[in-house]
């Protein structure tokens, strides 16, 4: 399964990338369309 975080520049993306890693889940960051329009799940991170 891939796994996409998208990388909005002002959230906490590592933290979610490591949580994911921990749950056996291999996701990347990335903000490039393609990569975005190939993932199985993405993750959009905010903040608060």
């Amino acid at each position: 399964m891939k796994i996409i975080i998208i990388d909005t520049a002002c959230a906490n993306l590592a933290s979610l990338k490591f949580c994911l890693d921990r749950l056996g889940f291999n996701a990347t960051i990335s903000r490039d369309l393609k990569e975005l329009e190939s993932a199985d799940k993405l993750f959009l991170p905010g903040v608060g």
